[in-house]
């Protein structure tokens, strides 16, 4: 087929490009350096632990990465542990309970005056989710509804899950995550039943959704509701 090259006006053989050959690399992205895969998320999970002296270069050494590389992803998925050593306080964790899934990681230290990862944790063992605040990531949605992304890819595609995308700056280089709302799960749900198993689904998760969030919240106030009058 075909085509005339977006920059130069020069027409060139191809199927779907918009640049001739000679124009082309100016517009190629550069490639991550490195590249976080779930797989990778799992070594982390499973054997990072910031107490054993070596271990992040360990890691780093098994993936070939720098060490700082590790650290900074263990950061961002709460295994660091956090340079505020100060116990929380009743009030801090009522702040939690009322804000996570509402406001951002960074207004709730800032408020709190308390580093983000100090946040990540303290919210990981309340088992309170940031989801709603953020939006799901597909690798989450997976998780919830049992299935492969391949079909959470395709729900997307036809267009009967609304999902949008988040831009961030990751050095020179641009990602655009997935951030799929509550509003737009319980919408899916709602049209569309079949599309998947209700005996794969995370039962606790699911019943959350469809009780707008009243389920977990509900019970983290009723259970503290009973230590404070224990």
């Amino acid at each position: 087929m075909r085509r005339t090259c977006s920059r130069c006006g020069d027409e060139f053989e191809a199927k779907y490009a918009n640049y001739c050959e000679r124009c082309r690399w100016r517009y190629r992205r550069k490639r991550a350096k490195y590249v976080w895969t779930l797989a990778k998320d799992e070594i982390m999970r499973r054997e990072y632990d910031p107490k054993i002296r070596g271990r992040a270069q360990d890691i780093a050494d098994k993936f070939g990465w720098p060490k700082w590389v590790i650290k900074k992803r263990a950061a961002r998925l709460g295994l660091a542990h956090s340079e505020d050593r100060r116990a929380w306080t009743e009030e801090e964790e009522r702040f939690l309970l009322f804000n996570a899934g509402h406001r951002h990681i960074n207004w709730m230290a800032k408020e709190l005056g308390r580093t983000e990862t100090s946040v990540v944790v303290k919210l990981k063992r309340m088992k309170i989710s940031r989801a709603m605040r953020e939006g799901y990531t597909l690798r989450e949605l997976e998780l919830c509804f049992g299935m492969d992304h391949r079909v959470i890819e395709r729900w997307a595609r036809e267009g009967k899950l609304r999902v949008r995308k988040r831009d961030y700056e990751t050095g020179a280089h641009r990602s655009r995550p997935w951030a799929v709302t509550d509003a737009a799960l319980l919408e899916f749900v709602r049209d569309y039943p079949l599309e998947f198993r209700l005996d794969k689904v995370d039962q606790v998760w699911f019943m959350d959704l469809i009780t707008n969030g009243g389920l977990i919240a509900n019970a983290l106030r009723d259970e503290m509701a009973l230590e404070e009058a224990a």
